[in-house]
This record gives C-alpha cells, structure tokens and sequence, in this order.
C-alpha cells in the first residue's frame, strides 16, 4: 500500500504543477484580452501595451552568455589545475558571467552619454 501512494504523491504534484502552470497561463491571455477589449470600447488606444523595441536586450545576453561560457572555460582549466571541480566551475561561472553584465552596463551608460551629448 505504501508504495502504491509513493507513485500516487508523485503522480499528483507532478499534474498539479502542470495544472497550476496552465491555469495561470489561461488568467494571464484571458485577463490581458479583457483589459484590451474594456480599453477599445471605452474608445481609448490599446497602444499603451506595445513594448518599445529594445534591441540592446541581445548585445547583454550575448555577452553574458559568451561570458558564461568563458567561465566554463577557465573552471575547466582550474580544474586541470588541481582545484575543487564544483568550486572552480561555480566560481568562474559567476565570476565572469558578472564581469560580462558589468561590461555590459559600462558600455551601455557611454552609449547613453554619447547619444545625450549629440542631442544636446
């Protein structure tokens, strides 16, 4: 019998999970098109849900990937080194995945600088 309820516990939280899953992806859809529609009849603009284009979003996860992938890298070599597998791989993963996202920030505010000071 206890076995059978072991495959049971696991059987149901595995479909409640999945279940919740859609069911919060049913509310998300039905109450974002009923927003949109109550905006259109009262005759405003449903414009205010577009998302400006922010194509600078690739250029940071290019970077943090192409870094991550550096620190795989380097933990790699650590590791052929002599050090800690998990403590060189976890290490250098965020160590360089955070030094990307950081060069990415500095890069993107002397962008910014550069773009305010031609409009001035």
């Amino acid at each position: 019998m206890e076995g059978v309820l072991a495959i049971l516990t696991g059987t149901i939280s595995v479909i409640g999970f999945f279940a919740s899953v859609i069911y919060w992806v049913h509310m998300h859809y039905t109450s974002r098109h009923r927003e949109r529609m109550a905006l259109l009849e009262s005759g405003q603009d449903a414009s205010i849900f577009q998302k400006p284009s922010r194509p600078e979003r690739v250029l940071k996860y290019g970077i943090l990937l192409f870094s991550v992938g550096a620190g795989i890298f380097s933990g790699y070599l650590l590791e052929e080194l002599g050090m800690n597998d998990e403590a060189a791989y976890f290490s250098m993963i965020f160590l360089c995945g955070g030094a990307g996202l950081i060069s990415y920030y500095f890069f993107f505010l002397k962008r910014r600088a550069v773009e305010m000071s031609e409009t001035l």
